[in-house]
């Protein structure tokens, strides 16, 4: 169901579409009346001078008060993504959260977006962090390849691999909880997930930090694993590894998994064992 409803005008042309919805569908009906241009780019004016004119429009209470708070200097963007977090709240908190607007609670999109993470994050009390290594690669702008680069290497950039992973992570369309599907039990207790780096006896790791309502079982853990790996190779991990880092030396890239047998991606608590069963596969194991 849509919150808000928009009409959307370029010279002749016009668009009625709503919110919120995906992100490149916005953009493909944008581009069918001549405007291409990123949502963050468009802003919520309607003066007769503008070249591109948006008028926003609710059909309910909820869908009304979210467009209280947006201003003239909100964007497309500031309104899809405020009814994408509405929409799509955790239903633990929804109650609040509508009574939360319904009585004008907040004072813009910023801090609506802000409560919203912190009524989620209070809903999912158990927190499970998840380890797995981290590779990393520099390309060479003048000669072109890539070099691996080691650990060492990745730990002198620490804080701007974590700077980009926040970025990446930054809206709630990016909240990776949501992506999950794998199984029903584990979908009604999988809050947020979020991937980040921390140091661990003097090495960097890849960390990914998750908040349940209930704890898992053993079984759902190992299925909630496998999930996460196949995030770190094909899903968020594969999009994260496109993302440039700029060095003195080039561009680094970073990748939360590599083939083999040393990968692995494990619970904190198994982060011991499985760092000495990786080390032991490198250096021919058993």
């Amino acid at each position: 169901m849509a919150l808000i409803n928009a009409v959307i005008m370029n010279e002749e042309n016009t668009l009625i579409t709503e919110f919120p919805k995906n992100y490149l569908d916005i953009y493909e009906e944008l581009c069918s009346i001549g405007i291409r241009k990123a949502l963050e780019r468009i802003p919520l004016t309607d003066n007769e001078d503008d070249p591109i004119r948006v008028k926003l429009y609710a059909d309910s209470d909820i869908g009304n008060h979210l467009l209280f708070l947006l201003t003239e200097s909100s964007t497309l963007a500031d309104a899809n993504t405020a009814a994408f977090a509405v929409q799509n709240a955790d239903e633990d908190i929804q109650q609040e959260l509508e009574q939360n607007l319904l009585n004008d609670q907040y004072t813009g999109i910023a801090e609506l977006l802000r409560d919203i993470k912190d009524m989620t994050y209070q809903a999912g009390q158990v927190k499970m962090s998840f380890f797995c290594p981290l590779d990393g690669n520099i390309e060479d702008s003048e000669y072109g390849g890539t070099t691996p680069v080691g650990n060492l290497y990745l730990k002198g950039y620490e804080w701007d691999i974590r700077e980009l992973l926040e970025m990446e992570q930054s809206s709630p369309e990016d909240e990776m909880a949501q992506f999950f599907d794998d199984d029903e039990g584990i979908k009604e207790k999988l809050v947020s997930a979020v991937w980040t780096v921390d140091e661990y006896k003097g090495k960097l790791y890849g960390r990914i930090d998750c908040r349940f309502k209930e704890e898992l079982t053993e079984d759902e853990t190992e299925i909630f694993k496998d999930w996460l790996i196949g995030q770190c190779a094909d899903g968020f991990g594969e999009h994260v590894e496109q993302q440039p880092i700029h060095t003195e030396d080039g561009d680094l890239f970073v990748s939360f998994w590599h083939p083999g047998d040393s990968y692995f991606l494990c619970t904190e608590d198994e982060l011991d064992d499985c760092i000495e069963n990786s080390q032991g596969m490198q250096f021919g194991g058993i």
